[in-house]
């Protein structure tokens, strides 16, 4: 009998490794890569970032913030419309006794571009710790700055990998992905950046997904509205394996007090953040708040989830974190971070998150370690 169970136990372990050996062919492999990690789970080693002149008003106080306290072992891809750019940025760097100039790579795209980086492509990396670049497919687009923006992926994988990227057979942006070593963090607004396209609903989104990234999704929202319209980060962040960052407009309110400040639907958007909050728990994660706030028109969050992560040598985790020259609020998200451990390095981004994004979506994080 016991033979008998050996060769059934056998027959079974075999007719499994069939099945897989199938389920690659039919094009089902276990994916590969995995998308560079926003958490403070390993230091940074190379981000990449694009510089457009015509947003220097907006955004140049935030690069002289970010590289007067960055590691100077960080390497940074700058990406440019063309190569007079690079030269430009790095005067303007150099004005303001920012150190470590050495570590600055130029990347020509070869057009004009828009200074979101984030946005514009994923940054992937397999077990050996070798990268890639997954670019989304061309969408039609009414605007020079990001028809520009589409060429983005092409360069910087051609700069560091020497090959095209990737093409993945569903719209998104990079901000719409966030990712620690082990989980993936998605949500329902891909259903409708697809929309147009022929399979958008979430079991197909999730598929493609699957394909790509080796992390285990995290899906949040059954349709679209369930919870913030807008990319993941500004409204959460994975800070390690186990715990999320969600926003918290309620306490943003309350901070606020009469503060003059443009707000949209206050109610409908804490019933967002909180749905949020609600799905990501369900999932067994320890779920801690951080005031937020949305302005007019949906679009300008007050946000301190969209911030940018590092780890110091001795393991402390780092974050460079965006403020908007509201003082309660930016205490508050100051005080958040500490009292979990971080490092905190405050970024002014208040003349440049009235335009819809923050320090996380001006920043690719491109390698770890």
């Amino acid at each position: 009998m016991r033979r008998i169970l050996v060769g059934v136990g056998s027959g079974l372990l075999a007719s499994l490794v069939i099945l897989w050996v199938l389920g690659l062919a039919r094009g089902n492999p276990r994916a590969a890569t995995r998308l560079v990690a926003e958490d403070a789970s390993a230091p940074l080693r190379r981000i990449a970032i694009h510089y457009a002149p015509t947003a220097d008003p907006k955004a140049m106080r935030v690069w002289t913030q970010l590289f007067a306290v960055l590691p100077a072992a960080v390497d940074v891809q700058v990406e440019v419309g063309a190569a007079p750019d690079f030269d430009r940025l790095i005067r303007k760097l150099r004005a303001e006794g920012t150190p470590h100039l050495e570590r600055f790579h130029p990347v020509v795209v070869g057009t004009q571009i828009s200074t979101w980086s984030r946005d514009r492509y994923a940054a992937l990396v397999d077990d050996a710790g070798h990268g890639a670049i997954l670019a989304p497919p061309r969408v039609e687009t009414s605007t020079i700055l990001r028809a520009g923006d589409a060429r983005s992926p092409a360069a910087i994988s051609e700069a560091l990998y020497h090959r095209a990227p990737t093409v993945a057979d569903i719209a998104f942006e990079g901000g719409d992905l966030a990712a620690t070593p082990r989980w993936l963090f998605v949500d329902a607004n891909l259903i409708a950046r697809n929309a147009a396209r022929g399979a958008a609903d979430r079991a197909s989104i999730e598929r493609e997904l699957g394909r790509r990234f080796a992390q285990t999704i995290v899906w949040l929202g059954d349709e679209v509205g369930d919870v913030p319209r807008h990319h993941l980060m500004m409204y959460a962040v994975p800070l390690d394996d186990h715990t999320v960052a969600v926003g918290d407009v309620r306490a943003g309110l309350a901070l606020l007090g009469d503060t003059p400040l443009p707000l949209d639907d206050s109610a409908l958007h804490a019933r967002r953040f909180d749905r949020a909050a609600e799905l990501i728990a369900a999932r067994g994660f320890e779920v801690v708040r951080v005031p937020a706030l949305v302005l007019a028109g949906a679009g300008s969050f007050v946000t301190y989830t969209n911030a940018l992560f590092d780890r110091t040598p001795e393991g402390r985790p780092v974050v460079y974190l965006p403020t908007y020259q509201l003082p309660a609020l930016d205490r508050a998200g100051q005080a958040f971070y500490e009292a979990r451990g971080f490092e905190v390095h405050p970024i002014d981004v208040s003349a440049i998150y009235g335009l819809n994004g923050s320090l996380g979506c001006l920043v690719n994080v491109i390698a770890r370690g």
